[in-house]
């Protein structure tokens, strides 16, 4: 068959058929009404099955044998969109057309070539088309195809049975779709069959519509001749045109078709390629707005960005309203996917009551997600914090947010508004803690629920404006395996040290700023047998031991009066009176140094802390400058004295240049030599290079030297090889 040269008349239409399930005579249907529009408009139709399993059904009614496929097109045209527009009439002529002005073009003639079609290849040929014939899409009922046909179609009919699984799947359906902002304002109830013996009653169909809010339009009755011409491989339009089912059932419909106004169409579609051929659940979750909060790239265009900034205040407004007159209480930390369902729901009310706001859905739904976390979250650092690869976030202007990804610093595209924005934001990470950021406080240390660090500051100590800093630390901890996947160490050095915390040896890990001190800490300590009883002492509670015999500790801050604050040194203190076995210090700051060392030498073996610094040298000096900040009248050579006898190791982790973080140096403190404090490396990280990806490269090796302690391993029971100190040559 060829084209039919027909006169077109008014827009052509894109016009979406689908259901709840199969057998709910969706495709007689479309047969029926694509006949009778192709009559009324003096235009040819053509039908697209998005069909995953290559059935032929229209073919058969329309006396098409084998139609030319879309899967001919993209092999015919490439999938080049340049190569698809310049043959535009190529494609119209290539249409399988039938006599009476409807043609099909389906998917593919086999599943396997079906399964090769994506949106990449339908989009184009769909938009050509478009142009000179109406397009019905009798849509499969899998949601890959549902979802495509929806964010092209201007209108959509979904024809239902009267049946409890087919209405109880529509009234869920129709839930999920409004929750995915889908336009339900553009789709139409058909209940087909409604009269078929065994249907539910009329009065008991009603009440499934009453929980959707609206009626069907129309209910289509059951009708021997059709069931009869479907056996005939007959249409029922062009045998029995008289018909109470033609006349009566299809003219609403036709009516309503005609009614449409063609929506002005980008011809894009959310649904990626992958998800297009994916099945259900993964591209529900995947285009899920609640539960995940997909938010799309932002535009770069500065006025789209300032219209945008000013509808979402204007919007912010009317639903704060709303939550008011609704008496919905948002409270601080209302991240629960209830509260986000019924805001998001406002959110879309609102926007629907907005005068000349036209937005894709992809764009409405990006819309209601950067709202959402403004009202009940974090505003633009949201996104951030759902993205468990970035491990720092750092806010240094308004308009200026970075984030550590991968070892890795990068500012992002995510902006604030403006200054007073960044202070509401860190007002309402601060206020569920019981504390409290101002003038009179300008600056906040605390830890979210998920165990996040915070660390806030603004005006008049910010002089450029607020700052932020998130530092998020992974929700599992990170064991020996995800070191050695890292590159962080070696088994060999974590197998030593792992015979260390064993031994009871005091460790001291060294490091720079996001070195991963306290991470690593945490890995050594799930050494530290179960029947042991460990108190850790922290200024922010970071450390996630997995033992059950574990109590932590935590500092607090004056209060605003200047007050009641109990510092690191007051803990350690009180700890030494709660019967540790080990002691496990978070972070060496100041005076508590020496309180921490005097519980090491006092029968506290086996404890762990951190300090700041750049080489094991360097922590030794740390340690005996905060000694001293305790107490300046002890004399050198005994605060020296204190941590040769205490400390037994120190582990030096170092940060490279392509963001991995390495255990550099394992060093013994082997005692004093008049007033100097002997150290021996036992193992060292020697870097040899960078890759062409800007790779680190390098290698552990040991030095040669065995630690003083090395046959308290056998004592213990411990089997250390002696060829773990061999050097390698």
């Amino acid at each position: 068959m060829t084209e039919t040269n027909i006169p077109a008349f008014g827009t052509p239409r894109v016009i979406a058929f689908t259901g709840p399930k199969e057998g709910v005579g969706k495709t007689t249907l479309v047969l029926n009404l694509a006949v009778a529009w192709a009559e009324m408009q003096k235009r040819p139709v053509i039908i697209v099955p998005l069909d995953p399993l290559a059935r032929q059904e229209h073919g058969f009614y329309l006396g098409i044998k084998k139609p030319i496929t879309i899967a001919d097109l993209s092999k015919a045209l490439g999938l080049d969109n340049v190569a698809i527009e310049s043959a535009a009439a190529l494609i119209r002529g290539k249409i399988s057309m039938s006599q009476v002005g409807v043609g099909i073009l389906p998917l593919g003639s086999t599943r396997q070539e079906v399964s090769l079609i994506t949106p990449k290849v339908l989009l184009p040929i769909l938009s050509r088309l478009q142009q000179h014939f109406d397009i019905f899409l009798d849509i499969d009922s899998s949601f890959p195809m549902e979802a495509f046909g929806f964010d092209i179609a201007d209108k959509i009919f979904w024809v239902t049975n009267c049946t409890r699984s087919h209405l109880n799947t529509t009234v869920s359906m129709f839930t999920d779709f409004k929750e995915l902002h889908f336009p339900v304002d553009r789709l139409e109830i058909i209940c087909n069959q409604y009269n078929l013996p065994g249907a539910i009653p009329h009065e008991e169909v009603n009440k499934f519509f009453i929980r959707l809010g609206r009626e069907p339009l129309v209910y289509l009755t059951w009708e021997e001749s059709v069931f009869e011409s479907s056996n005939k491989r007959e249409i029922e339009i062009l045998v029995n045109r008289d018909s109470a089912w033609v006349q009566e059932g299809l003219r609403p419909i036709l009516n309503v078709i005609e009614e449409t106004i063609p929506i002005d169409k980008t011809w894009t579609t959310s649904v990626s390629n992958e998800a297009f051929k994916a099945n259900s659940k993964e591209v529900w979750e995947a285009l899920s707005v609640v539960s995940t909060g997909r938010v799309p790239n932002h535009t770069d265009k500065g006025e789209e960005l300032s219209y945008w900034d000013n509808l979402k205040q204007q919007v912010h407004k009317d639903v704060i309203k709303t939550l008011e007159v609704e008496r919905i209480v948002i409270r601080e930390g209302s991240q629960n996917e209830q509260t986000r369902k019924r805001v998001s729901v406002i959110i879309d009310d609102v926007l629907r009551k907005k005068a000349n706001v036209q937005l894709s859905r992809d764009q409405k739904i990006r819309f209601i997600n950067e709202l959402l976390d403004e009202i009940l979250g974090l505003g633009p650092l949201e996104a951030l914090m759902r993205d468990p690869s970035v491990t720092e976030i750092m806010v240094n202007a308004y308009d200026k947010i970075f984030i550590e990804q991968k070892g890795k610093l990068t500012l992002t595209r995510y902006k604030f508004r403006n200054n007073d924005q960044v202070v509401q934001v860190i007002k309402r990470i601060v206020a569920p803690l019981g504390r409290r950021i101002d003038e009179s406080v300008p600056l906040v240390d605390a830890r979210l629920k998920d165990g996040s660090r915070v660390n806030a500051i603004i005006a008049p100590l910010a002089v450029s404006g607020p700052s932020l800093t998130i530092r998020r630390f992974s929700q599992k901890p990170f064991g020996p395996e995800d070191y050695y996947r890292f590159g962080t160490i070696n088994r060999e050095c974590m197998f030593f040290l792992e015979n260390c915390v064993k031994l009871r040896k005091n460790i001291i890990i060294s490091g720079g700023t996001g070195t991963g001190k306290t991470t690593f800490l945490n890995a050594l300590s799930s050494y530290i047998p179960g029947d042991e009883r460990i108190v850790t002492v922290e200024d922010t509670a970071e450390l996630r031991l997995q033992q059950e015999h574990w109590v932590s500790l935590e500092s607090r801050p004056p209060n605003v009066e200047g007050k009641g604050a109990i510092t690191i040194k007051d803990l350690v203190i009180n700890c030494l009176r709660m019967r540790p076995d080990r002691i496990v210090v978070g972070e060496c700051r100041g005076a508590e140094a020496l309180d921490m060392l005097q519980a090491m030498n006092t029968g506290h073996e086996g404890s762990l802390a951190t300090i700041h610094a750049n080489t094991p040298r360097d922590s030794l000096t740390r340690l005996e400058a905060m000694c001293m900040m305790a107490s300046a009248e002890l004399p050198i050579w005994a605060i020296r004295e204190m941590i040769s006898s205490a400390v037994n190791l120190i582990v030096q982790l170092s940060r490279f240049s392509d963001g991995t973080r390495k255990v550099t140096y394992i060093t013994e403190i082997s005692g004093r030599e008049g007033d100097e404090i002997k150290t021996q490396d036992l193992f060292r990280y020697k870097q040899t290079g960078v890759n062409k990806e800007g790779k680190v490269e390098g290698q552990f090796t040991a030095t040669g030297v065995k630690p003083t302690f090395f046959d308290e391993f056998k004592a213990k029971g411990l089997d250390v090889p002696e060829s773990t100190f061999a050097k390698v040559e």
